[in-house]
């Protein structure tokens, strides 16, 4: 046996939280001395106090947590709820990281204030083309991105199989709400691209129309840093005395896996007209 001190060294877990755990009946010593009052405790004893840790950590009250213990809930059952909270940590941790890149692209759009370069825009004419598409309202760029992944599945059947068919993003919304985002997501066909009736796809063939001056950049990387180019576009576009005229589009100009789209390179292209025209 391991006096009180030396089990929470081999538990690693504090001699406090022992004696706490003890007086309120949770886990006690294997052997308690009536005279000294020396707690004592046995490495057999480990699983019983992992199995305490698993659910404290799951967010379980100490109740609730002594209720699950006297029940003798199985080893298997608990790693399936540590799975879950485990999945839970993931996404929260995914977010928060996500939170912090759109922060530090903020930081340095602040750091860059009054030194906006607009050397890497230009503007070209865009010819009509269709779009192999399908159009949604969504909640959050990760809505964007999972519909991309849908649209990949569903024209893989309609287009060959090297098609090097252009991936595009049109922005319907007339202003930008996270939220809310107005999307028709698609690819552009060429002419001798022959699609199969698409019966229940989900998608449609509608005409992308011709944009005789479009304002193009260039963004490497995820939606939500696309701010720092579109300041660039619209510092562009003011210094030259135009307006926008209609919906914004993202031409993908690398498409890579599903899982990596935050390495995608993707050129901005606002439709340009005059100032009060």
């Amino acid at each position: 046996m391991f006096r009180i001190g030396d089990f929470s060294r081999i538990a690693r877990v504090s001699a406090r939280l022992l004696r706490f755990y003890d007086e309120i009946g949770l886990f006690a010593p294997a052997h308690a001395d009536s005279r000294s009052g020396y707690r004592f405790y046995t490495v057999a004893q480990l699983p019983q106090l992992n199995r305490i840790l698993v659910l404290k950590d799951l967010g379980l009250s100490l109740d609730q947590i002594g209720d699950i213990v006297r029940a003798q809930i199985g080893a298997a059952e608990l790693r399936s709820m540590l799975l879950l909270r485990r999945n839970d940590v993931e996404r929260t941790l995914a977010i928060e990281a996500q939170r912090l890149r759109h922060i530090e692209t903020r930081i340095a759009q602040i750091d860059a204030e009054g030194e906006l370069s607009t050397e890497d825009v230009i503007v070209r004419a865009e010819p009509a083309r269709q779009l192999l598409s399908m159009r949604r309202t969504l909640a959050s760029f990760e809505e964007a991105l999972a519909m991309i992944g849908t649209l990949r599945q569903r024209v893989r059947p309609l287009l060959p199989r090297r098609h090097a068919c252009q991936l595009i993003v049109v922005a319907h919304s007339a202003q930008f709400e996270q939220e809310e985002l107005d999307l028709e997501i698609g690819f552009a066909l060429d002419g001798a691209t022959a699609l199969p009736p698409l019966a229940d796809s989900g998608l449609a063939i509608r005409p992308l129309q011709a944009v005789e001056r479009m304002a193009v950049c260039v963004r490497v990387g995820p939606p939500q840093e696309a701010h720092l180019v579109t300041a660039r576009i619209g510092q562009f576009i003011e210094q030259n005395g135009d307006a926008l005229a209609g919906p914004s589009r993202e031409a993908f100009l690398q498409l890579p896996a599903q899982d990596r789209m935050h390495e995608s390179v993707v050129e901005m292209q606002f439709p340009l007209g005059k100032a009060g025209g």
